[in-house]
């Protein structure tokens, strides 16, 4: 659990920082270096993980299509910050991530994880989360977004990924 500790470390970092930004009205450029940093992390790891895996097993490519949604969403959020994208392309991919997180919650689940699929649960709340305010432009969720980003960063992530690092998750 080393590897995911310290993704999930970087990625609740992240999550913080982009919802401090958001309440706190900053310009969005301000976050995007960790979100490149979290991203390119996950991406880079999840190559080099595919290379040194054994090709045979199924498990391997779970994990890395799992780091490459990870890591593709905190580059997509940078670039967006960076370049002003529409949002809505990142919406949609989100309901794209929403999607595996659920069917991979209930494998968690039903494989007797079911502190992984808690997380996978909650990490598909946010993603959903993503795709109904930039997806559909559903405003009305005012600092609903950025508030449930600081909680995730703090307990679905971050907190996840301190307890891997230390040998504390079961």
């Amino acid at each position: 659990m080393g590897f995911l500790g310290l993704c999930l470390l970087f990625v609740g970092i992240a999550l913080i920082l982009n919802g401090v930004a958001a309440i706190s009205n900053w310009d969005a450029k301000t976050t995007a270096f960790i979100n490149l940093v979290t991203g390119s992390i996950l991406v880079i790891g999840n190559c080099i993980g595919l290379v040194r895996a054994d090709m045979a097993a199924l498990l391997p490519y779970n994990n890395a299509a799992a780091g490459f949604l990870f890591g593709v969403t905190y580059l997509f959020i940078a670039s967006n910050y960076l370049f002003k994208l529409d949002p809505r392309a990142f919406g949609w991919y989100s309901v794209c991530v929403t999607i595996f997180a659920v069917i991979s919650a209930v494998v968690c689940v039903q494989d007797g994880l079911v502190s992984m699929g808690l997380l996978w649960t909650a990490w598909a709340v946010l993603w959903l989360e993503g795709f109904l305010q930039l997806g559909l432009n559903i405003k009305p969720l005012g600092k609903v977004f950025p508030c449930l980003s600081i909680l995730e960063g703090i307990f679905a992530t971050g907190g996840a990924g301190v307890f891997m690092l230390f040998g504390w998750w079961r």
